[in-house]
């Protein structure tokens, strides 16, 4: 296992995605699959890693976001389903195709031109397919019974490829207002039954992500699609504020100084456009992350970072790889080298990715998912790293 040269570096603890993969599991009905959500990195914990992990730990499919994600782990050697949720370009379906990987369609003319191109490049096995049913989010698929029985009709009659599933994605699931998201339920279970008075015996069906599973367990079907919560983060406030299932965050982000120095003359200015002015006799840290790292500069003189179990104000704005903190007047004890937590606990102290995104005005999947592949991530099981990924290549 290659060391990365960067003393800066993401601790993804794996302990606590098998809590909340189980958290989940004890919530849901028996029967119910689990597709753990790794696009995005994995929500910024590192896609591999955690799809290895959430397989062993109880999920039996994988879901990410675009084709290029799903051979990242193809090519890692994971074997498991893997669903493509977003929309594929009918230039990309060979590739999904050589790779074993499912994809999503709601266009009966895209069905059909995927059909020549599999026929066209035979494949071991029929490239399978999920139906996606926009019931109230408004992004992909398609809107009406009777547009989705029209997909279904152009897949079905396709001999090389394999209808795999059907679902819908609930938008406001972690809200406390439900009329929505019970119209979508109501929208969707219509559409099933539709085909089903159609003669169709339908495949696998999933509609809940972490929000809907927590709220309406009943909801869940044949699968649902863990994401944020498997990470150990609330979709939402509400959701957590339900107490229905307890969460462990699994990430820290971390640091070691890279420069401790004491501002004894002028000018005491710090960082891009001098917005933070030192003291005289003020201990300031430097601190190798910024915002190329996924490290927001909207930070800059607003976020903390901790050293021994303290609290320490970022100094002038975060700038593209580094920022400075405020360690305060007077001797400092604080030495290069020393580690400090930007996100996640050190002693009895904190910083929640909840506390950074308020701050930031966005949400917890933002400031975990734009996390750069810059940063090194280290997998720990009890205390002890099993796996790390970096920019290195292996060997």
């Amino acid at each position: 296992m290659k060391k990365p040269f960067r003393e800066t570096w993401i601790e993804v603890n794996l302990d606590a995605i098998k809590g909340n993969i189980r958290a989940i599991r004890r919530h849901i009905p028996k029967q119910t699959k689990i597709m753990a959500v790794v696009k995005a990195n994995a929500y910024g914990h590192g896609s591999v890693g955690v799809a290895r992990y959430a397989l062993e730990y109880g999920a039996s499919a994988l879901a990410v976001a675009m084709l290029e994600e799903g051979i990242v782990l193809r090519q890692a050697g994971i074997t498991a389903p893997i669903l493509v949720l977003g929309f594929t370009p009918l230039s990309r379906v060979k590739e999904a195709g050589a790779w074993n990987i499912e994809l999503s369609a709601f266009q009966v003319e895209w069905i059909k031109e995927a059909q020549k191109i599999v026929k066209s490049t035979p494949f071991a096995s029929r490239l399978p397919i999920h139906i996606n049913m926009d019931t109230g989010m408004g992004r992909l698929g398609v809107r009406t019974k009777e547009g989705v029985l029209s997909v279904v009709k152009a897949l079905e009659a396709s001999p090389d490829l394999e209808w795999k599933g059907i679902f819908t994605h609930f938008s406001t699931a972690d809200e406390p207002d439900h009329t929505l998201t019970k119209l979508q339920h109501e929208l969707f279970v219509n559409a099933l039954r539709y085909l089903e008075e159609h003669g169709f015996k339908l495949p696998t069906v999933h509609m809940c992500n972490t929000a809907a599973a927590i709220a309406f367990p009943e909801y869940s079907a044949d699968m649902i699609r863990l994401g944020i919560g498997m990470y150990g983060l609330y979709p939402s406030a509400y959701i957590k504020e339900l107490n229905r299932v307890k969460l462990v965050p699994a990430l820290t982000l971390k640091s070691r100084f890279s420069n401790v120095k004491t501002m004894q003359s002028e000018p005491y200015t710090i960082s891009y456009g001098a917005t933070y002015i030192a003291k005289q006799g003020e201990v300031i840290g430097t601190v190798p992350i910024g915002y190329a790292d996924g490290y927001s500069r909207a930070l800059s003189n607003r976020g903390a970072v901790l050293y021994c179990g303290k609290r320490l104000q970022i100094a002038g704005r975060v700038t593209m790889d580094q920022l400075m903190v405020s360690l305060g007047v007077g001797e400092s004890e604080a030495k290069q080298g020393e580690e400090v937590v930007l996100y996640g606990q050190q002693d009895t102290a904190e910083i929640t990715v909840d506390e950074v995104a308020e701050m930031l005005g966005t949400i917890n999947y933002e400031v975990v998912a734009t996390l750069s592949h810059r940063i090194p991530r280290l997998f720990l099981e009890k205390g002890k790293v099993v796996e790390m990924t970096h920019l290195l290549p292996k060997g």
